[in-house]
């Protein structure tokens, strides 16, 4: 069974310009089988299927985070389906998050808040592989101590996200 592992932001990543600074970057991969799905449908089964035990670290995160302005989500804002099937437009919410920019083979998406804004990219590669990466700038203190306090969690949900997905057939 594939699992996804640590690696480079792809060359072609639009990422890279994706935010003005950016303090942190990280980036996982996994080979798929189902190459010939769009790029939605490939963000839709990897993001639209977290684990139930994933949805509640977040709800939970958000509710001790809430006080600090960080903006929080829902079971409800989890369980939004990600349409596979529909034509996405820059700006219209893909799941919980905006969609900021849309190739045939990336997508990125993210959100803004007052500590910190970031954006992932989910990339099909042409070794039959995706790549999804993080790219994240703090605004201040409380930002960057979020963003230290979360790291340790986010690298393994990241992993688990793509492994899972790709080993469910999904991608």
């Amino acid at each position: 069974m594939p699992s996804a592992t640590a690696c480079e932001l792809p060359q072609n990543s639009r990422l890279r310009g994706a935010l003005p600074r950016i303090d942190h970057l990280d980036s996982y991969t996994i080979a798929i089988s189902r190459t010939n799905q769009s790029i939605v449908s490939l963000y839709a089964g990897t993001l639209g299927h977290m684990p139930s035990a994933f949805k509640q670290l977040l709800v939970l995160r958000s509710l001790i985070v809430k006080p600090f302005g960080i903006a929080g989500v829902s079971f409800r804002d989890l369980a939004e389906p990600i349409d596979p099937d529909r034509t996405y437009a820059i700006g219209d919410k893909i799941g919980r998050w905006t969609l900021f920019e849309q190739s045939d083979d990336e997508l990125i998406t993210g959100a803004d808040d007052k500590h910190l804004d970031f954006r992932v990219a989910f990339a099909r590669q042409p070794d039959a592989t995706v790549t999804l990466s993080t790219a994240v700038m703090t605004h201040n203190t409380f930002g960057r101590a979020y963003l230290a306090t979360i790291l340790p969690f986010h690298g393994l949900g990241v992993r688990g996200l793509l492994t899972k997905s790709a080993n469910d057939g999904r991608i």
